[in-house]
């Protein structure tokens, strides 16, 4: 089979696409083509697919970066029997409290995320200090950082990075190549080929964002060239051109303006017809809607998170649909932002970054607050701790976990018995019952009576 221009091009540049791929993806101006697409698609106007052609894939984007950076981000240790502690003089938990001069934690995760599932990937330099540790980090646009791989005399490989030359970039690292050590990356979806490079959902839904686009467009060039009424004045009698200009006179005075809403009175065989939306053009709409919904399920999101609320009540409570989210798209990315920075800084065992997803229930104070009427009622959390969730000062005699008297481990337990003991009563003494006499003392006792002795 011939290859066509988009072939011989991708495989100049090494982007050759994958077997099981729709397209090829263009990493410096951003976007994706289709494989369907003819080789001259810019004589006829179709513009590359980029993460922002279309508002869903914005809102999905969009979505994913305002939450991860309203998450508080924390440096905590975890100690056997001592809990969660969190730390605040390392080096990490003053990067996240001002990751650098121009921006705020909240600016440079959301610009993160944002790249990450934009373009696949996100990059950030860092500066440090002359103790070797990180001191600032500096986010970098996705498509202007360029990869090599080069390796040592020994054959292992070593990876750096191109960085662009940017104002804002201090002058160590703006148009510099540093090596990966002072470059934090993160990816998703790693090609298998080329585990250093990440890819954006977008490139797998190609197709699917053309055609929503084609949809959008088309309707917006059908409601700017064409005008279609809500309805029609029809008679079987014949007028003329001045009794047909009179008739629509007549009727926008009575039904438009400050007479809107009127009645109008129609006479000499005079009927309004309603128009409705056609059967194709509610095809479009239920495609669009279907096209909705597959960029939603690429992006792993749940539509009520895009603002679509068809079927919003299946999720029940926002603690519940934050559950979905999270167990399906937005904790795995979670994981991999927490993983990327514990490596990039060394933390030791037994410390990690957090981003904190109870945030995520600030929303719902009926759903907060049962969970924490649980954690208390089982005695997991102390009153206090409650408390101090809350915003609450702490309150006398609630620092320490309570539960009910009955709840007893189950080794206190063992050998105990429902039915009531049985107090030890002592035997009853023997009863003393006076000796009768012998038969012969009775006959000697009445001889003597007898006798008068």
């Amino acid at each position: 089979m011939a290859q066509n221009f988009l072939t011989r091009a991708a495989a100049a540049l090494g982007l050759a696409k994958a077997p099981n791929v729709v397209g090829f993806a263009l990493p410096i101006t951003g976007g994706f083509i289709p494989s369907s697409w003819p080789w001259n698609f810019w004589q006829q106007g179709r513009d590359p697919v980029g993460s922002s052609a279309s508002p869903i894939v914005q809102a999905c984007i969009a979505t994913y970066a305002q939450t991860v950076a309203s998450l508080p981000a924390r440096h905590v240790s975890e100690v056997p029997g001592e809990g969660v502690k969190v730390i605040s003089t390392s080096p990490l938990s003053r990067v996240l409290r001002a990751p650098n001069p121009y921006q705020t934690p909240v600016d440079f995760f959301s610009m993160l995320t944002a790249d990450l599932f934009g373009c696949g990937n996100a990059f950030a330099a860092c500066i440090r200090d002359d103790r070797h540790q990180v001191i600032e980090l500096h986010p970098l646009p996705a498509r202007s950082v360029i990869v090599h791989v080069a390796h040592h005399d020994d054959g292992d490989p070593a990876t750096f990075y191109a960085i662009p030359n940017l104002p804002l970039l201090p002058a160590s690292l703006a148009g510099q190549v540093i090596p990966a050590r002072d470059l934090l990356h993160l990816r998703i979806n790693a090609d298998p080929r080329a585990p250093l490079r990440g890819r954006s959902p977008v490139e797998a839904l190609a197709a699917q964002i053309a055609s929503t686009n084609a949809i959008a467009a088309h309707q917006a060039a059908f409601f700017s060239n064409m005008s279609r009424p809500s309805g029609l004045l029809t008679t079987d009698e014949r007028i003329t051109k001045e009794q047909m200009m009179q008739l629509r006179d007549a009727w926008q005075n009575q039904s438009q303006q400050l007479n809107s809403g009127g009645v109008p009175i129609l006479a000499s065989g005079l009927k309004w017809q309603t128009m409705s939306i056609t059967s194709q053009d509610s095809q479009l709409v239920e495609a669009y809607g279907l096209g909705v919904e597959e960029i939603a399920r690429a992006f792993r999101i749940p539509l009520p998170l895009i603002g679509n609320l068809s079927g919003a009540s299946q999720y029940g409570t926002i603690a519940d649909l934050a559950s979905l989210w999270a167990a399906q798209g937005l904790g795995s990315v979670l994981q991999l932002i927490e993983a990327s920075f514990g490596g990039f800084f060394g933390l030791p065992t037994g410390t990690r970054m957090d981003l904190d997803e109870s945030a995520l229930l600030r929303a719902d104070p009926a759903g907060r607050a049962d969970i924490l009427v649980k954690l208390v009622g089982a005695g997991v959390m102390s009153p206090n701790e409650a408390r101090r969730s809350e915003g609450l000062p702490d309150a006398e005699f609630g620092d320490e976990p309570r539960v009910l008297q009955q709840m007893v481990p189950l080794s206190a337990a063992t050998g105990t018995t429902t039915e009531a003991p049985v107090a030890d009563i002592p035997a009853p003494a023997p009863e003393e019952r006076a000796l009768l006499p012998a038969p012969s003392d009775t006959i000697e006792r009445r001889l003597r009576l007898i006798a008068g002795a």
